[in-house]
């Protein structure tokens, strides 16, 4: 492994992830991927790397954006973290799309650096609500809730980042309240829902994506 990218939605997140990363290996070069044309160009050095994200920064794209990072680079390991306690839908959504680990709580600095390294030697660390629902096939008892966000859930995922209220979104959408109201309930299990502010959040980083800079 020579490098790891950290590409997150706020600069604490960054500053635990760089200093945590440090402490878990001091050799590593650690690299800003703030924006595609950073991540890309790491990217295609095609070294054994890792990339870490917070579990917004790939907004509403997930799948889409993870296809094209290993198609630029087939040994490429990715982590997505968070700063609170495990989002359990999310973590299920990240493992489906095969990612390589979930870190919470990387507040707690000590277990992060040990869960880095274990990581860093090549190990896929998920928290253990992830992997109790695996175990108990609630990844398939709950697949409305950790699979991929429709389109659907996309729209009013946006318009809720806009601040629209549930009846301006069901007149939008032509659909009925109630119905906005269970898409809303699912997309917030699938990104790891805090507050409101998160759809905002979300929306920012959509905006960012240059999807000339993704094409293969």
């Amino acid at each position: 492994m020579k490098k790891i990218i950290i590409a997150v939605c706020d600069d604490f997140t960054k500053e635990i992830i760089t200093h945590c990363a440090k402490a878990a290996m001091p050799s590593l070069q650690i690299v800003d991927g703030s924006n595609d044309t950073d991540i890309i160009y790491h990217l295609k050095s095609a070294e054994d790397d890792i990339v870490i994200f917070d579990k917004y920064f790939l907004s509403y794209v997930l799948r889409f954006k993870m296809t094209a990072l290993r198609v630029y680079n087939n040994r490429l390991r990715i982590i997505f973290v968070e700063q609170g306690d495990c989002s359990r839908f999310f973590g299920l959504r990240v493992y489906d799309l095969k990612a390589d680990g979930f870190i919470c709580n990387i507040r707690n600095k000590k277990e992060f650096v040990n869960k880095l390294r274990n990581i860093f030697s090549g190990e896929k660390i998920f928290p253990e609500e992830v992997l109790d629902s695996l175990d108990s096939n609630g990844h398939l008892r709950f697949r409305k809730y950790c699979s991929e966000i429709t389109e659907m859930e996309l729209e009013i995922g946006m318009y809720l980042g806009e601040g629209k209220s549930i009846k301006q979104i069901s007149g939008l959408v032509s659909a009925s309240e109630g119905a906005v109201g269970i898409h809303i309930s699912r997309l917030k299990k699938k990104i790891g829902f805090e507050s409101m502010k998160d759809f905002s959040v979300l929306n920012k980083q959509l905006e960012k994506i240059n999807l000339r800079s993704w094409s293969c």
